[in-house]
């Protein structure tokens, strides 16, 4: 499906994500998140927690906890509107800032007792109240500087060729390979939650995708396929990909028929009625299945 050229621009990518996860940079596939954490932990001198306490990304050796949210400046738009945020559980929300490389821009230090009701706007009056910490002084050495950099170029490839639309990398690809294989247009309505995509028919699709493939980088047979619950989308299509971001599996899953949306994970091609396989599996413990023919009006 894709370009030779396309294929060795994925292949370095695949190079370079593998080389941050060496230096202990990253350890998901939430590339800027993850970035944003590994930053304000060198800066701020944090214990990084393991990724089970999701409202506290580092503790310093005083015993404060920290929240760490990252954001990628277009312009000079430093504004950021953060919901939903447990600030009953750390000391301070830590906002990175970086341009389309990776390179940081500014950081700020917010104490949780500035967020109200679980929210805060990061607006130009927030910005002159809390002093910044400018890029010249953040603490993050020269080698992994050059390796986040040149991971951050192998990115704005991607996205150049085409291969991606956003900072979503893996969701982008396996959405790419789904409305390939199914002549899926995407949805373009980013308010319309739970359908990434439409058939000319009027059928709607979520679209989960997984990297799974044998590392120190995850246990893949307990890869969760989150966020299922209350989604109104006809059909689920499930799709993994290999270290290279290449497609190793593609199916598609009725959404009225997953038992426990909740706590789902990618074995729900296994064992969901009605599944229909896209693309063979070549993952052992993911059945290839039923071969999808066509859609039963």
């Amino acid at each position: 499906m894709f370009t030779k050229q396309q294929e060795k621009l994925l292949d370095k990518f695949a190079d370079l994500s593998d080389k941050l996860f060496e230096l202990g940079i990253i350890t998901t596939d939430s590339f800027t998140g993850e970035i944003g954490e590994y930053v304000a932990c060198k800066h701020f001198n944090l214990t990084k927690t393991d990724r089970v306490t999701r409202a506290i990304d580092g503790i310093c050796k005083l015993g404060k906890k920290y929240q760490v949210k990252s954001k990628i400046v277009v312009g000079n738009n430093f504004s950021y509107n953060l919901t939903e945020l447990d600030n009953t559980s750390f000391h301070y929300l830590v906002i990175v800032y970086f341009d389309k490389n990776y390179k940081p821009l500014k950081i700020l230090r917010i104490p949780s007792e500035k967020i109200k009701e679980g929210k805060i706007l990061i607006s130009s009056k927030i910005h002159s109240e809390i002093a910044s910490i400018e890029s010249s002084v953040i603490k993050i050495s020269k080698s992994d500087k050059i390796a986040i950099t040149e991971f951050a170029k192998a990115y704005n490839d991607l996205e150049e060729y085409g291969i991606i639309r956003s900072r979503r990398i893996v969701g982008d690809i396996g959405e790419f390979y789904a409305c390939m294989r199914l002549a899926l247009k995407l949805n373009e309505n980013k308010n319309e939650k739970g359908i990434d995509a439409r058939h000319s028919n009027g059928l709607t699709f979520e679209i989960k995708t997984r990297r799974v493939y044998e590392s120190g980088r995850r246990v893949s047979e307990t890869r969760r396929l989150n966020n299922l619950v209350g989604k109104t989308a006809d059909f689920l299509i499930v799709v993994t990909l290999n270290r290279s971001f290449k497609c190793s599996g593609m199916w598609i899953v009725p959404m009225k028929n997953i038992i426990n949306p909740k706590s789902a994970n990618l074995k729900v091609v296994n064992t969901t009625i009605g599944t229909k396989n896209l693309i063979a599996s070549q993952i052992s413990w993911l059945n290839t299945g039923d071969i999808f023919k066509q859609f039963n009006l």
